[in-house]
């Protein structure tokens, strides 16, 4: 068999470097501390550290841009070289983007004030007789949608404050349960000075909801080139004391 120039291997290396250097991807994102959210007109959180640190091992120029949920989740399906960060990888959102990995473990739950022993779920159905605050099209309401919850029976909420207007509301007994990631939870009721083991307790855990963790995720129109570069880059930092590190640094 003909062997290839070796010469000509290394201009192939180098075209190729050359190209994915040239593609400039922009990153989407929310305000979901401490995943992903801004401090002092910097975007932080543990995906955030480990996203840069996955990028800075690629050849990719990027940017990462904190909008709300909704205009991120259709933003990064409808612009080419666009990915999207934290996201949970459910049934519907399936066909919807090229799938580059988990970047973080997450726990998804059902909070009530710890004060509300009326509210008792034991199944899923349960949570129906409650008034549920939801943040618009997040992880939590998409999930209770495809389980045959109903849109207009929540009390939805949107914006980078979205979360923090739910445990104000719960405080305030103008919705009965909060459901959202325990991580996150955590995160929201310390900053406001409370705390957690206080004032809510867990009625509820969404046990398939659970498995896995938080992805990155790409447009159907970024090249497979480009997602095929950035699986490589986030499994090979996950084996990694760096990326234990980043975990440990944010208590996960």
């Amino acid at each position: 068999m003909k062997r290839r120039n070796p010469i000509l291997n290394a201009l192939i290396i180098i075209l190729i470097a050359c190209t994915l250097q040239a593609q400039t991807l922009t990153i989407y994102t929310e305000e979901f501390p401490p995943f992903n959210y801004t401090n002092n007109n910097q975007i932080e959180g543990v995906s955030t550290d480990i996203v840069n640190a996955v990028m800075k091992k690629t050849y990719f120029d990027y940017s990462i841009i904190s909008i709300p949920w909704a205009r991120a989740y259709k933003m990064s399906q409808e612009d080419p070289n666009s990915l999207i960060f934290s996201i949970s990888r459910r049934v519907k959102r399936e066909n919807l983007f090229k799938w580059i990995g988990i970047i973080v473990p997450s726990v998804h739950s059902v909070f009530a004030l710890k004060s509300r022993d009326d509210i008792i779920i034991d199944k899923l159905d349960d949570l129906k007789q409650y008034q549920i605050g939801t943040a618009i099209e997040d992880a939590r309401e998409t999930y209770l949608v495809t389980k045959g919850f109903e849109l207009k029976k929540f009390q939805r909420v949107a914006g980078k404050s979205a979360y923090l207007q739910n445990y104000k509301k719960l405080k305030k007994e103008r919705i009965d349960v909060w459901p959202m990631t325990d991580a996150v939870m955590n995160y929201i009721v310390r900053k406001t000075g409370d705390d957690p083991t206080k004032v809510l307790k867990k009625v509820y855990e969404f046990s398939e909801l659970s498995t896995g963790g938080y992805y990155i995720a790409a447009s159907l129109s970024t090249p497979d080139k480009v997602v095929n570069e950035l699986k490589k880059a986030l499994e090979d930092f996950k084996k990694t004391l760096e990326y234990k590190k980043i975990l440990q640094k944010w208590g996960m």
